[in-house]
């Protein structure tokens, strides 16, 4: 799949152009470029040491590059900081808070801090991220999920375009695995905001992600739509039992979009690569060859299963 061209360029936020960071002869970071577009969740995944949260960094300015540079909204990164992180909210680490004040006070110091956030927009992202009853609370009593949630509300209340997240869910329990993903898509879908979010818990990626961007070793692996956004016309896998894999073989070998992956005679079945609408042509010629067809099932990798073969088994963190 080709990078960042999922949407048209009048919906693109986030644009990486040859990102690169180098720390001495060692290079951390090495010519990534990926697009975001509009209410988009995009997953940052790599292994161990891919570059992921040096990537975050660059983007939000708290390490410089080496060279390359960061589009956010039309502004450079390197010459126009300002101008471009008014457009991000972002948590690169624990969000930190005033623990004897309650979560009302904390945003509301926030307020008085930025220019223009009003008390509508406070009320509208505490609502966001379901914290209504809890705002009178001292923070020193909020579990880590709603920590979590009160500084993703902080991080939204000037109205940014892209909001990113380095590992949100660390800690957090399956309630609050949950309750943050579905906060998530709300957010990018009720808001509008690109959200870009890195994370090791794969299975965790692909409920919430709309696209993944795998690096490694600071360069780019691949890109994959997920879920309801998954390319249309994209190949599936399917496994075929029949009562002679080899007639079968015959008969589908010059049929147009179908590749046989492996014959397996022993349990007579056929793997192969097709397209949703190939099926009823393979039925169809299978039939006139006078094979029978027992069982036909696709086979669905998980994002784990592909991220395994994309960085030959890398550890994920």
């Amino acid at each position: 799949m080709k990078q960042g061209n999922t949407a048209g360029n009048s919906n693109v936020v986030l644009q990486l152009n040859n990102v690169t960071k180098k720390i001495g002869k060692q290079t951390i970071v090495n010519q990534l470029s990926f697009n975001m577009h509009k209410g988009e969740i995009v997953g940052l995944l790599g292994p161990n040491g891919a570059g992921k949260t040096t990537t975050i960094r660059m983007i939000v300015g708290l390490i410089e590059m080496t060279s390359g540079d960061v589009i956010i909204q039309g502004s450079s990164v390197r010459s126009h900081f300002t101008k471009a992180i008014r457009h991000v909210g972002a948590i690169v680490e624990n969000p930190e808070f005033y623990s004897y004040m309650t979560g009302l006070d904390n945003l509301k110091q926030y307020q008085r801090m930025t220019d223009g956030v009003t008390d509508e927009r406070l009320r509208k992202v505490v609502e966001l991220v379901g914290l209504q009853d809890a705002m009178k609370k001292r923070v020193k009593a909020y579990s880590l999920g709603m920590r979590q949630r009160l500084g993703i509300a902080q991080a939204l209340l000037h109205e940014p375009s892209i909001l990113i997240l380095d590992e949100p869910t660390n800690g957090l329990d399956p309630a609050g695995i949950r309750e943050m993903r579905d906060y998530l898509k709300r957010i990018a879908r009720e808001e509008g905001i690109s959200v870009l979010v890195s994370s090791h818990l794969l299975s965790e990626m692909e409920l919430t992600c709309d696209r993944v961007v795998v690096i490694q070793q600071g360069k780019l692996v691949t890109e994959r739509l997920l879920g309801e956004k998954a390319e249309q016309g994209e190949s599936i896998s399917v496994i075929m039992r029949v009562d002679d894999t080899g007639a079968a073989a015959v008969a589908l070998r010059d049929l147009k979009g179908v590749s046989i992956v492996k014959v397996n005679e022993a349990d007579r079945e056929l793997l192969l690569s097709v397209q949703d609408r190939d099926i009823p042509g393979i039925v169809s010629k299978l039939s006139l060859a006078g094979v029978g067809i027992y069982r036909i099932t696709e086979t669905k990798q998980t994002l784990e299963d592909e991220f395994l073969k994309w960085t030959g088994g890398g550890q994920i963190a």
